[in-house]
């Protein structure tokens, strides 16, 4: 693993650093303000799209560091938890920008009036949902659902502004980072907890208040978050903070950077996440990603019996799940009693929500304690989105198949095209064992990944993608 710098890429970097640490040091004082102030810099730094480009990662992919810089000033927990959607702004931003620069037409079906439909049915169902249960539950599944598909426009919008090299040179760089910090983290925890402000920044999040605490709660977890492993291993974020995200992000970008050529690279970002996020989730991730690509890649198979037998593991996954009374597949079978309904809105269910009821208008679940939670779809992003849009799921899931549909059928023999294709299966799937699934930094930042593959079109919206 080694950084591409030169000259032009450290000038280019201070400057968009000096931009974002400017907006976030507004952000953490006046939330209107700094809003305000991202938007001044996105239309300012239009037609400076190398800057826009990096200023962008750093603000989206490690807004999580900026908060923590500026923990101090953070006046209360209400406007911590809502600086923690500034991201998702920012990909909103460009979704929209995307859409009205390239004049899109009501009266034609096509993939960006298809994408916009599916933007306002989540907001149909997330203003029900706030109407029922309140902006914090139902505000952080908007952005779970919405963020894979802001994220794809994203991409696209910068496919066609900056050169390819430029694009994947420098996500390269900043992952490269972050996977260097997150290695040093493990070993020098309070260190680079003292460097990032973490202290400041846990004592909002979690009610932390000294260095002791901190480091226990790095440590708190068995390894791999397994109860009868009863070996203690630490957790921690790195620049992007939620642990299983960090998680997804590095295995992500490792496999699309390193697999399969660089075994030897992976393998460290491998280590890396195995030491500083000991997550379950994304070594499953890892196995269906290796197990997929030897299907289709290292054998005489299909592609068809490829992903038949890849779909054959997912289901003994889900028994086997199922029978052992495992959090994830519980959430995801209950929640597809819900599909027969026309849903309940966004933010009935869910980790972060705290409705526990049958349906939006009904009676409160059983009591069954630890296990409560799970019987209206948490801890599965299909079980959410069931319990959530019920029906209309469909529609969803529908969106998605065309969009992994369009990026299969991506002309090219590059290894790290193949990796994609692979990438934009598995991870839609990810999301049965899951929530962290879709955030913006794993399904998300894969549709980002494959945004950036493409060239856009002049009739872009009329026409399916077209590559570069």
């Amino acid at each position: 693993m080694k950084l591409q710098l030169n000259r032009s890429f450290l000038e280019l970097t201070t400057i968009a650093l000096l931009i974002c640490l400017g907006v976030y040091f507004i952000l953490s004082l006046n939330i209107i303000a700094g809003l305000l102030s991202f938007l001044f810099v996105f239309f300012l730094f239009k037609k400076r799209p190398k800057i826009l480009f990096i200023f962008f990662l750093l603000f989206v992919f490690f807004q999580n560091t900026f908060l923590s810089i500026f923990s101090s000033l953070i006046q209360s927990q209400e406007t911590f938890n809502l600086l923690h959607g500034v991201n998702f702004f920012a990909l909103a931003v460009l979704f929209f920008v995307f859409i009205i620069e390239n004049k899109m037409s009501l009266r034609k079906v096509d993939f960006m009036n298809v994408s916009l439909s599916i933007c306002l049915l989540l907001l149909a169902f997330f203003i029900f949902g706030t109407f029922h249960f309140g902006i914090k539950n139902s505000a952080s599944y908007l952005r779970l659902f919405t963020a894979p598909i802001f994220a794809l426009f994203a991409g696209l919008y910068f496919s066609k502004r900056i050169e390819e090299y430029f694009l994947f040179s420098y996500l390269k760089n900043l992952f490269v980072i972050c996977a260097l910090i997150a290695f040093i983290q493990v070993f020098f925890p309070k260190l680079m907890g003292y460097f990032l402000n973490e202290l400041a920044y846990y004592k909002l999040k979690k009610g932390i208040t000294n260095w002791d605490e901190l480091l226990n709660f790095y440590g708190r977890h068995n390894l791999f978050n397994i109860s009868w492993i009863q070996i203690k291993a630490v957790r921690i974020g790195s620049l992007i903070k939620s642990m299983i995200s960090l998680g997804y992000f590095l295995t992500i970008l490792g496999f699309y950077y390193y697999w399969p050529k660089h075994k030897f690279k992976f393998f460290l970002i491998l280590m890396t996440v195995i030491l500083a996020v000991n997550s379950k989730g994304v070594l499953l991730m890892i196995f269906f990603i290796i197990l997929l690509y030897f299907f289709i890649y290292k054998t005489n198979l299909s592609k068809s019996l490829a992903y038949i037998l890849y779909g054959v593991f997912i289901s003994a996954f889900v028994i086997v799940g199922y029978l052992n009374n495992n959090e994830h597949i519980l959430g995801l079978v209950n929640g597809f009693s819900y599909l027969s309904t026309f849903g309940n809105g966004i933010g009935f269910s869910g980790n972060v929500s705290d409705i526990l009821l049958t349906s939006w208008d009904g009676k409160p679940l059983k009591d069954i304690g630890y296990w409560t939670r799970f019987q209206n779809g948490s801890e599965s992003v299909y079980g959410v989105l069931f319990s959530s849009l019920g029906i209309f799921s469909v529609v969803y899931i529908i969106y998605f198949l065309i969009v992994i549909y369009l990026a299969g059928n991506i002309k090219s023999n590059n290894t790290q095209i193949k990796i994609l294709k692979i990438l934009t299966v598995v991870l839609f799937v990810q999301g049965i064992f899951q929530e962290e699934a879709f955030s913006p930094y794993a399904f998300g930042l894969v549709m980002f990944l494959v945004g950036l593959n493409y060239k856009v079109s002049h009739t872009i919206g009329k026409k399916e993608f077209e590559k570069e």
